[in-house]
């Protein structure tokens, strides 16, 4: 439920996701073992202290962070940021967003011209294209290898033109039945859906950054540790919440 929510209302990517998980993962981490080590007797004299200093972690750096983002998903200008940090934290992620969505169109439109080049052969399984394969436009060839960390086989096929140039290199992963009954054509397929999909994220992204919904977990939560001592971040009206943060603090 807290990868779902973190998807959705926090990170906007598989990054940001995975950043955002690993963070707080570590804080809590680092607060259950200092609270369990405020149990031990040898630690009697520090109990209150250690056992304070937990709960007072998971609050500073995980409970009113994961608030605030989520209150600057649902209105960008609940909170007011000094101008420089705000636009230099949103020209970093408008950066972002450009350096990965540049290429997508172009990735796109090449494997949709592969898959009209080579109507012939999208019915091929993988194994079928162990020995190299000549199409009008191209050269196909498929590698099946064993043993790579995590998986069972990963098969990779490269796509060279007739100037024997890697034009593209797809991969497949999965079991040695499963990749022996794989086709060539619904490699391709996956590939372009899975490219869609990333230009639709980056188009729907863009979007969030223009009416300066950019705020994640990792990048708001150096000014909510800071925020109460610099005033880098500070509640447009009144907040109950982050009263109760300086009163704790």
């Amino acid at each position: 439920m807290i990868t779902t929510i973190l998807t959705n209302n926090i990170s906007f990517g598989i990054w940001e996701t995975f950043s955002t998980i690993f963070i707080i993962l570590f804080i809590l981490s680092l607060c259950i073992y200092l609270y369990r080590i405020s149990k031990y007797k040898k630690n009697k004299n520090l109990k209150y202290a250690l056992t304070s200093l937990s709960i007072l972690l998971f609050l500073h750096l995980i409970f009113f962070p994961f608030i605030y983002t989520l209150m600057l998903k649902n209105n960008p200008n609940s909170f007011e940021f000094k101008t420089s940090i705000h636009d230099n934290e949103k020209e970093i992620t408008l950066n972002e967003w450009a350096n990965d969505s540049k290429t997508l169109p172009s990735k796109i439109t090449n494997l949709e011209y592969i898959k009209l080049s080579n109507s012939t052969i999208l019915n091929k399984k993988l194994k079928e294209l162990s020995q190299l394969t000549f199409t009008e436009n191209h050269i196909i060839h498929s590698d099946i290898n064993f043993n790579i960390p995590g998986r069972d086989f990963m098969a990779t096929i490269y796509i060279f033109n007739k100037e024997g140039i890697l034009k593209d290199k797809l991969h497949k992963s999965g079991g040695q039945t499963e990749l022996d009954s794989t086709k060539f054509g619904s490699v391709i397929n996956q590939q372009i859906n899975y490219l869609k999909n990333e230009l639709q994220y980056y188009k729907i992204r863009k979007k969030q950054l223009d009416r300066n919904n950019f705020w994640t977990y990792p990048k708001l939560l150096p000014y909510s540790i800071s925020s109460i001592f610099t005033g880098n971040m500070s509640p447009i009206t009144p907040m109950l919440i982050y009263f109760i943060q300086f009163i704790i603090l």
